[in-house]
């Protein structure tokens, strides 16, 4: 008989226990992981040191451009906080001047902005007061009609006096009352107030006018237009037009159209 051999047979199944099959080191597995990371890691870093360093010089440029142009800078901080794909509008300006009106636009209409108001002319230096108001006539003359109701003293004469009627004597002067300038005048007697003026001043800020009626044909001194001093003279004490006997019919109009009673204003600005 052959002699027994020790070797496994030939025939010998090839199936290996679970002892017998290598197994891989668990720690240099983890080991190799780490290292991984860490290379990863080493190659990010750099890349977010850029990032960051970029984002700082952004917001300094930003900051810079806020101080210097401030439209500018608030254009920039919508466009650069806007989200991505978002539409942003452009920033409105708007230029003033005194030429034609400045047009905006807004949600598809159109303001027109006005140009600032024209401030009116100064008024002529003949047309202002020199703040010299004078009486027509002496201020101790006597008064035959006051303003106010009265009982008509002649066919045609009215129920209510206008004005006041002094007595200075036929012929005496009549001085204008303040600088000014002549509104209308009448030469000939054509009823009424007869021979007469009526003449424009400002007076404490307001225009005021001064009639002087029933004056002697003649003696009027003045013509519309003209520009006249306190104290020039107007023409002379008559009884021409409605009248009952020589006297200077005298009113103040408030705005030029409202009577008022001109003794009482006289007497608050007159010297």
């Amino acid at each position: 008989m052959p002699p027994t051999s020790s070797l496994p047979s030939a025939r010998t199944p090839r199936h290996a226990s679970p002892s017998d099959v290598p197994t891989r080191p668990r720690g240099r597995t983890r080991s190799a992981r780490s290292a991984g990371i860490r290379h990863q890691d080493s190659l990010r870093s750099p890349l977010r040191t850029r990032l960051a360093a970029g984002g700082a010089m952004l917001a300094v440029a930003l900051m810079a451009i806020t101080c210097s142009v401030p439209a500018a800078a608030a254009s920039a901080q919508v466009l650069a906080t806007a989200p991505a794909g978002a539409v942003v509008a452009a920033v409105q300006t708007l230029e003033s001047g005194t030429g034609s009106p400045a047009l905006v636009a807004h949600d598809g209409y159109t303001v027109a902005v006005p140009p600032p108001l024209a401030v009116p002319a100064a008024a002529p230096a003949a047309y202002t007061a020199s703040g010299l108001v004078l009486w027509p006539v002496s201020a101790s003359t006597a008064v035959s009609g006051s303003y106010g109701p009265r009982e008509a003293p002649c066919a045609g004469c009215s129920t209510f006096h206008k004005g006041a009627d002094l007595t200075p004597g036929v012929g005496s002067p009549i001085q204008v009352i303040a600088d000014g300038v002549v509104r209308s005048v009448s030469a000939v007697d054509d009823g009424g107030l007869g021979v007469h003026a009526v003449i424009d001043h400002i007076i404490g800020g307001r225009q005021v006018s001064s009639v002087y009626g029933h004056m002697i044909r003649g003696s009027l001194q003045l013509s519309a237009g003209q520009a006249v001093t306190a104290g020039e003279l107007v023409g002379n004490v008559g009884s021409t037009g409605q009248s009952t006997g020589p006297h200077l019919h005298f009113e103040i109009l408030l705005g030029g159209t409202e009577p008022t009673d001109p003794l009482a204003w006289l007497a608050v600005y007159a010297s």
